[in-house]
């Protein structure tokens, strides 16, 4: 068959994809003009990008006014790239973004761009905590962006608290962003994973909240009934004891668990943070040092000891999720309003 004949077949399917896509493409149309959604980024704009999968049908498609189309068959062609080990990472960025820009409301693209940034392409910067962090960044934003174009279900704020939960081990921006999630129907999994992430900041009033809500809703829940009995046999006490400011009793405590159980990650947690309580710091930076040397994915306690590094004017230690955090909190401190005088 020639060149020139597979051209012309090429055409002639798309255009039957096209035509069978119509009623469809016309129903999601109205659809968003009823919600009230954005218009997605101009194609002219997304043609700038200059990426290896661009081809001639799917620019058809695109100048056609089927972006649902183009979206997928753009997809189908990353998904193409990556299984046949073609391209780089880089390539395959382009890629996924350039499907979310043309068709903001379909969820997979969103979440597989944020996965790519903040797990392969932070690999791929290993040994480099500034590109690190914004390949974390880069995973956060467009989770974020993700979310504005679907604002109603709970799968992207699911997955940006995951992405703080899991990689970032930012427990309190983890459980901001799973706590939007349960606003909508959502696996009953989610309340369990807000509850370890308040354990493990740690807050151990807001960690039992979760966990008997957890009960409330499924009272064969395992997992948060032994985490109840856990927390008010072993941490409970201690927070107490911390909270009316008999600090050393609330750590005299927890060292008897902790002589037991050495490594435990909570445990550890609990009393570094007692230490910080009480206004000493440079036990408190041991502790949290000690909770990172013994697991070696902890990053909530590099994060808090480079925190504290910082407040004691000591060499703060580069790790991705501390340059990730100041340049979010700078970010913020940028964007925030100034209130009227």
């Amino acid at each position: 068959m020639s060149h020139t004949t597979k051209v012309v077949i090429t055409w002639i399917l798309l255009i039957g994809m096209v035509a069978g896509m119509q009623p469809l493409s016309e129903t999601l149309n109205t659809e968003r003009l009823i919600r009230g959604y954005a218009r997605p980024t101009q194609v002219t704009k997304i043609l700038q990008y200059d990426a290896p999968a661009m081809t001639g049908v799917i620019v058809g498609a695109m100048l056609g006014g089927f972006r649902e189309v183009a979206a997928s068959m753009l997809w189908m062609r990353t998904q193409s790239l990556w299984y046949e080990g073609r391209g780089t990472y880089w390539d395959a960025l382009y890629l996924m973004r350039m499907t979310t820009l043309l068709d903001p409301h379909w969820l997979e693209p969103w979440r597989m761009t944020a996965w790519h940034c903040a797990y392969n392409l932070y690999v791929e910067a290993e040994g480099d905590p500034e590109a690190q962090a914004r390949m974390l960044e880069l995973g956060t934003d467009v989770l974020r962006e993700g979310i504005s174009w679907n604002p109603d279900r709970y799968d992207l704020y699911f997955e940006l608290g995951w992405t703080y939960f899991d990689r970032i081990r930012d427990y309190d921006e983890a459980a901001r962003w799973l706590g939007a999630a349960v606003q909508f129907e959502h696996p009953e999994y989610i309340e369990r994973l807000i509850a370890h992430g308040y354990e493990r900041l740690p807050d151990i009033p807001k960690a039992l909240e979760w966990y008997d809500y957890c009960l409330k809703r499924r009272p064969s829940d395992e997992t948060a009934k032994g985490a109840t009995i856990t927390i008010r046999e072993r941490y409970l006490p201690a927070w107490r004891m911390m909270e009316e400011g008999r600090y050393d009793e609330a750590i005299a405590h927890l060292d008897r668990y902790l002589t037991i159980e050495p490594t435990s990650t909570i445990g550890l947690h609990v009393k570094a943070h007692i230490y910080e309580e009480a206004g000493d710091l440079v036990r408190a930076r041991e502790q949290w040092r000690l909770a990172a040397e013994t697991m070696a994915l902890n990053h909530h306690a590099r994060y808090k000891v480079a925190e504290l590094s910082s407040k004691l004017g000591l060499p703060v230690p580069e790790h991705p999720s501390y340059i990730y955090g100041e340049r979010r909190r700078q970010r913020m401190e940028i964007e925030r309003p100034i209130p009227d005088s």
